[in-house]
This record gives structure tokens, C-alpha cells and sequence, in this order.
């Protein structure tokens, strides 16, 4: 390729930190290969993949240049550009479109026109962390991901959690990965030494060693044991029991179901079912992640579910998430396991299956990043594990040097119990490398305990106990554990001021790390040279480590004068040490500005909050202004109004002057009316009073003329009755005069009782006339 030189025309460079974060991106990716900038902005960047390798080309533009490259980086800058980018040649796998951060419609112009091309999206983006946030970057594939489907790109990045959940040399059985080509995400970011898609007869394109396409009606009765099943739930829920049932069916012991809930409306009625169903198969939930569709593809969509004190995963399966998908990856903790082969032919090392009666083990609760999560889950299979295995096996001492390391298993009386079960294991003969293994390891915890609890003495003897074993039995790696007590068993002396004896334990692990190192037999290191395991330079790099610290420790206790202060500076300089500082300072840090993104989203909260609150007092100020016009305007009105009344106040104020002067008036006469009516009235009742007397009077009179006219009703009777007899007696003689002398003297006095006497004396002068005539 041609070299690069600086462009002539003045742009605005990449810094070199964006520059160096845009590399390490797009290596993390496709690693070296031959790259083709295109643009004069990235200049900065060849520098950064030449280092590691790359063939660079750059050229400000594409337009009539050759292409030259596995990799185009291109910066989205003109419509020439854009449109030349899109039709490159066959021999360009990926594209990266890189343009200035924020939206920006040529950027997007871009993307359609390379999907319109063909173009996919790069299995890497879906398991990558962000792209440098000063640049927007777009990674496409010749063949990748189909994202044509708008609910592609976000249920894609399930897929790139899952490869990173496959752990290496493991068996991978995906039942949904065929759509969209998502399998892709599995075969180029994971470890897997094969993968299983339940789909179709596979496309030419998708045919490729590692990969087996399964026919979907009978998978589960061809598929071979597997160590991963990757697998999508249905809404309905009608696909649940079968999926669990066949992944149950076809998993190993130790395998990993990783499995995506959906979650309509935050909740799923159906999970509580799900966890039960999984604890009933012997399936425990080690991790789990929320995931929101709305955020970037890739690892950003998923929040892991955080355990609690006791290491049990928080997920309440009636309350309401903020996610549209719930994560789930459960381990398979019972069946079979790995039926132990004594005569398997392998370094120590790596001998899982040859010494352990179940290697399953190891992926269950030994080796670190393989394991489960869970100290919960791995406590309960340490326990069930010391109840079943034999003492004198090496699953007996890796369980039990897991609930060593385990603080909630030593809690009570269960210390000393462990400690105690430790130390008859150690005393033990090791009936193959890997109890060894597990005794000098039971070895060290016990005497890391010990030390903790402040039995000095006794921690002592059992870091001595360490280094009288040799290591190289198993291999030299485990020196990471000899050379760590001669650095720990070297302090307890130096602390008594034994600096002699400390040197001595010094110098005696540091000629244990040279032994170590001179040992010619890499394979006890590294397993096979030409396909070596990844942990053992690493591991190995551990036992030069403690050796540096021992140097150091040598070399400043062999100084004149004493400097104990310098001696622990110096020899706590391990590379180890200083990641641990490191990341404590990075924890710190982390915490720092956790505390300060609190203290910022409290005050975007309270920015957000004033700014409402000023909207709203703004808005009830436009209000109170609109309602003082108003009331401005009411005043004005009444002003009017007020100075009418005032006109009419004045007139009715003379009126009412008239009106009182004519009420004064009219009040004089109706009081001389008044003094009138009393001496009427007074008159009136002197009148009645007299009308009274009167009354009562004539009331008397009349009862005397009732009385009378009594008396003169009854003389009335007699004298009818002397009438009577009178005129019966006509023929008999006369009447006798006295007798009728006698009734008249009788009438005579009641008449004269009477008040009507005249008229009563005429009466009865007529009757006498007539009786006389008689």
C-alpha cells in the first residue's frame, strides 16, 4: 500500500484520543488486515493501525482510486463520496462509515444507500461497547446481520449477549438465529467449537465449518449433547414448556440455557411459571439482564440484574419493569455429568476428566469466569458435593476449598469444622496431580484464614507447609501459590523483627520461582505449544510476579541502614498489587463519579424542575397579566360608572334633602294626627266605659223583665184559667166577685213589675171590657 501523507487542504483533524479509541474499535472488530481511509479527516488514525499491524492507504477521496483493502474507513462527508462509497468491489468485506457526532442527514443518506446496496450490519456491533462518543460510526458487513426488518437491529443484540455468554471449546445449540442471518453473531464473536441452527436448509452463504443447520421438527432427537442452548420465547407463551423441556433434554451437566422473556407491557404472567419450571429441572438462574429495545444496539440495551446480601438474584416476577425483554441464563446442575477416564492423556493442568470423578465440576464451581456466578448456588453444590464424594478424591478438596473461600459457608462453627476437614485432607496422601493440586491450595487458604484471625504461629507453619510441596507434581503453576507464602510467611518474620528468618523464607521462594521457570517441559505450562491454553502464560506470569516482589524484598532489607517503611513499599510493587490499587483507585473513581452523575442528574432534575416552574409561574404571570387587563379594563368601567353615580349621588343627595324636609313636614302632621287619635281614643274609651255601665244596667233591666214577664206569664196562665172557668161557668150563675177581684189584684201588682205597663194595663182593660160585656 502507499504510504500516507498529511492532507494539504486545512480539516478538522481527529484528536489523537478519538483517533486511538477509532482504531482500537474498529481492530476489536476485523483485527489487522489491510485498511483504506478515505477522507482527509482520519489521517490521525493510520498511525494507530499501523501500529498494531494494519497495511494503511489513505486517499482524500474515492472517486477514481482503487480500492486496495479488506477494511474502508470512510469519513461521510460529500454526495460523490457517498454515492462511490456504497459501490466498492467484491474484495472489500467491511465499510465504516465514520461522520461528525450528532444527527447529521448526509450520515443517514449514507446508511440507507450501503443497505440498499446489500450491505449488512456487522455481527461485531452487537457485542462491542459504544463507539468513541465524539464521532458517529456505522460497521457494515458484505456479510453480517439483516437489519431490512425495523425490529431487527434492537432483537439482534440478544444474540450478542448470548455469544458472550458461550464460553470456549463449547457446543452451541441456537433456536431462533437462523432469521436475519443472527446465527452470524454467534459463529464470528464467540469461542464456540460448533453450532447447531434450527432453521431451513441452509443458503450457500451460510454453509461454513463449525456450523449445522437442524431440521426443525426433529432436532431434539438428532442434536448431540451441547453445552449452550440459546433460545427465544414466544408472547403467548405456548412454546414455553416445549423449549424448556427439549433444551433440558440436550444440555450437559454444568450447561447454560440462555433464554429471552419477553415482556409485554413491563410483566409477564407467565414468568413466575418459567423460574418454577426451571428450579423443578434442576436449572438455576445465575445471571439475568434487563433489556430495553429503545437504547443502542449492542451491550447498552441490557442492565444485569444485581443479587442481594445472600447472592439471590433480585427479579420479582409480578412487578413492572421499564424493559421490553427479560434475559435469563440458567445452569444445569443436575444429571449425569463427565464420567471420569483415567486414562485420558492430558497436562495436569487441563486433566479435569482423568482425576475428578465428575469434571463437570470445574465449570460448576471451580475455575473462575466458567463457573457459576452465584457463591449461593456454588455453596449448595459445595456442600452436596463433600456429602457424596468420596474424602480421597479431588472433588472432595476443590468443594471444599470453595466453601474456604466463601465467607457466608464459614459463618459459626462451620470454620472450624472446614479448617479442620482442610487439614485432613492435606495430611492425606494425593492419589493423582489434581489432589495435590487441591492440597497445597487447601493449604494456603487455611493458612490465609488462620493469619486473618491473628494466629500468626500457626499461619506460619502452614505457609512452610506450602512450600515443602512441590508444586511441579502438578505443574508450575500452581508456584503461585509457593511463592505468595514466602512472601506472606517472610512478613510474619520481619514483623517478631526476625529479619534473618525473613530473608531466609525470601530467598528460598525466590529460588522456588527460578526452579519453577527452569523447568523444560512447557506443556505442564501452556498444554499443547501449537494450540496453547490462554490461561497459562498469564497464570505463570503470576509466579514471576511474587518472585519480583521477593527481589525486592531482598534487596531492601539487605541495605544499610533498616528502612522497614521502603522494604514494604518496594516489595508490595507487584503487578498484581498495582492493578489492585489501581482498580481500587478506579472504584473510587467510579464511585466519585457515580456521586457526581447523582449530583448532576439531581440538578438536571432540579434545572428541569425550576425551568417547569418558571414555564409555569411564567405562564401564571401571562395569566395575571391577562386577568389585570382585565380587571383594568373592569376598573375603567367602573370608573364611568362610579362618576355617573356620583352625578346621580349629588341629585339624589338634593332630592333626599327634599324628601327629608317634606318627611319633617308630613312627620309634624301625622303627629298632631297622632295627639288627635289619642284624645279620640280616650274619648272613645271614657265612651265605652260608660257604654259599659250602660250595658251592664240594661243587662240588670232585662233580667228583672225576664223575671216579670215570668211573674206575668203565670198570672197570665191564671187568669186564662179563671177566664176559662168564667166562660164554663156562663151557665151555672154568676162568678164570684171576690174571686175575680182577688186574680185581678194578682195581675195588677205584675203589671206593675212590668217595665211596659201601660201597655200591659190597656191589654187587660180591653179583656176586662170584653169579659164584662159577658
Amino acid at each position: 500500500m502507499s504510504p500516507t501523507a498529511p492532507p494539504d487542504t486545512p480539516v478538522a483533524l481527529l484528536t489523537p484520543l478519538v483517533a486511538a479509541d477509532l482504531a482500537e474499535y474498529c481492530l476489536r472488530a476485523v483485527g489487522p488486515c489491510r485498511v483504506h481511509l478515505v477522507g482527509a479527516e482520519l489521517f490521525p488514525l493510520a498511525a494507530f493501525l499501523r501500529a498494531a499491524g494494519c497495511e494503511v492507504d489513505h486517499a482524500g477521496t474515492l472517486a477514481g482510486s482503487t480500492v486496495a483493502g479488506d477494511v474502508v474507513v470512510a469519513w461521510v462527508a460529500s454526495a460523490d463520496a457517498r454515492a462511490a462509497l456504497v459501490d466498492l468491489g467484491h474484495e472489500v468485506n467491511t465499510l465504516v462509515l465514520v461522520g461528525s457526532a450528532g444527527p447529521d442527514a448526509r450520515f443517514n443518506i449514507a446508511v440507507g444507500l450501503a443497505a440498499g446496496k446489500g450491505w449488512q450490519q456487522h455481527p461485531a456491533v452487537f457485542t462491542l461497547p459504544g463507539a468513541p462518543q465524539d464521532v458517529r460510526v456505522h460497521m457494515l458487513s458484505r456479510a453480517g446481520v439483516s437489519t431490512a426488518d425495523a425490529d431487527s437491529l434492537p432483537r439482534a443484540s440478544y444474540y450478542g449477549l448470548a455469544a458472550a455468554l458461550v464460553r470456549p471449546g463449547d457446543a452451541v445449540l441456537a433456536t431462533d438465529a437462523a432469521r436475519d442471518d443472527r446465527w452470524r453473531v454467534l459463529v464470528q464473536q464467540s469461542r464456540c467449537r460448533w453450532l447447531g441452527v434450527i432453521g431451513d436448509r441452509a443458503s450457500a452463504g451460510a454453509i461454513q465449518p463449525g456450523v449445522e443447520w437442524l431440521d426443525k421438527a426433529r432436532w431434539h432427537t438428532t442434536c448431540p449433547p451441547v453445552d449452550v442452548v440459546i433460545a427465544r420465547l414466544s408472547k403467548d407463551a405456548s412454546d414455553w414448556a416445549e423449549t424448556l423441556q427439549h433444551a433440558h433434554d440436550v444440555l450437559v451437566r454444568s450447561g447454560r440455557f440462555v433464554v429471552e422473556v419477553p415482556l409485554p407491557s413491563g410483566r409477564n404472567p407467565e414468568l413466575r411459571g418459567l423460574l418454577a419450571t426451571l428450579e423443578q429441572r434442576g436449572m438455576v438462574i445465575d445471571r439475568a439482564w434487563w433489556q430495553s429495545f429503545d437504547r443502542p444496539a449492542g451491550p447498552e440495551q441490557f442492565v444485569e440484574v444485581a443479587p442481594d446480601p445472600a447472592g439471590h438474584l433480585a427479579i420479582d416476577p409480578d412487578s413492572v419493569a421499564s424493559a421490553d425483554a427479560l434475559v435469563l441464563m440458567a445452569v444445569k446442575i443436575d444429571g449425569a455429568g463427565i464420567t471420569q477416564d483415567p486414562t485420558l492423556d492430558a497436562p495436569n493442568a487441563i486433566a479435569f476428566q482423568r482425576d475428578y470423578l465428575d469434571a463437570s465440576l470445574v465449570r460448576l464451581i471451580v475455575s473462575v469466569g466458567l463457573r457459576l456466578e452465584s457463591s449461593a448456588s456454588r455453596r449448595m453444590i459445595a456442600r452436596q458435593v463433600m456429602r457424596d464424594a468420596p474424602v480421597d478424591s479431588a472433588d472432595y478438596g476443590a468443594a471444599l476449598c470453595v466453601l474456604l473461600y466463601d465467607p457466608a459457608a464459614l459463618a459459626g462453627g462451620a470454620r472450624g469444622q472446614l479448617l479442620a476437614a482442610a487439614q485432613r485432607y492435606i495430611d492425606g496422601p494425593a492419589r493423582n496431580p489434581t489432589m495435590l493440586r487441591w492440597q497445597v491450595s487447601l493449604a494456603f487458604a487455611s493458612a490465609t484464614l488462620i493469619q486473618s484471625s491473628g494466629d500468626l504461629p500457626g499461619a506460619a507453619v502452614l505457609y512452610e507447609r506450602v512450600l515443602a510441596f512441590d508444586v511441579l507434581d502438578f505443574s508450575p503453576l500452581l508456584g503461585t501459590k509457593t511463592t505468595a507464602a514466602a512472601v506472606r510467611l517472610g512478613w510474619i518474620h520481619f514483623g517478631r523483627g526476625d529479619v534473618a528468618a525473613a530473608r531466609q523464607a525470601w530467598a528460598r521462594g525466590l529460588d522456588e520461582a527460578r526452579r519453577l521457570a527452569s523447568q523444560p517441559d512447557w506443556t505442564a505450562v501452556v498444554g499443547d505449544p501449537g494450540r496453547p491454553e490462554t490461561f497459562g502464560m498469564p497464570e505463570f506470569a503470576l509466579v514471576m510476579d511474587e518472585a519480583g516482589c521477593l527481589a525486592s524484598a531482598l534487596r531492601l532489607t539487605s541495605e544499610t541502614p533498616l528502612r522497614p517503611g521502603l522494604a514494604w513499599q518496594w516489595a508490595n510493587r507487584s503487578w498484581r498489587q498495582q492493578l489492585q490499587e489501581a482498580r481500587t483507585d478506579q472504584q473510587r473513581r467510579q464511585a466519585w463519579e457515580d456521586n457526581l452523575q447523582n449530583a448532576k442528574d439531581w440538578l438536571d432534575g432540579q434545572y428541569h424542575q425550576l425551568n417547569a416552574e418558571l414555564a409555569s409561574r411564567e405562564q401564571a404571570i401571562q395569566q395575571l397579566d391577562t386577568e389585570l387587563s382585565s380587571r383594568e379594563r373592569v376598573i375603567q368601567h367602573l370608573d364611568s360608572t362610579a362618576q355617573a353615580l356620583a352625578v346621580d349621588a349629588h341629585g339624589m343627595r338634593a332630592a333626599f334633602r327634599l324628601a327629608h324636609l317634606q318627611a319633617v313636614a308630613e312627620r309634624s302632621a301625622l303627629a298632631q294626627q297622632l295627639d288627635g287619635a289619642r284624645a279620640e281614643y280616650e274619648q272613645l274609651t271614657h265612651d265605652h266605659q260608660r257604654l259599659g255601665d250602660a250595658n251592664r244596667q240594661l243587662i240588670g233591666a232585662h233580667r228583672q223583665l225576664l223575671a216579670s214577664y215570668e211573674h206575668l206569664i203565670d198570672a197570665a196562665q191564671h187568669l186564662s184559667a179563671a177566664t176559662g172557668a168564667i166562660m164554663d161557668r156562663q151557665g151555672q150563675g154568676s162568678v164570684p166577685i171576690d174571686s175575680i177581684a182577688h186574680e185581678m189584684s194578682r195581675l195588677a201588682t205584675a203589671l206593675n213589675r212590668l217595665p211596659l205597663k201601660g201597655l200591659v194595663r190597656n191589654v187587660l182593660r180591653a179583656l176586662s171590657f170584653v169579659l164584662g160585656r159577658k
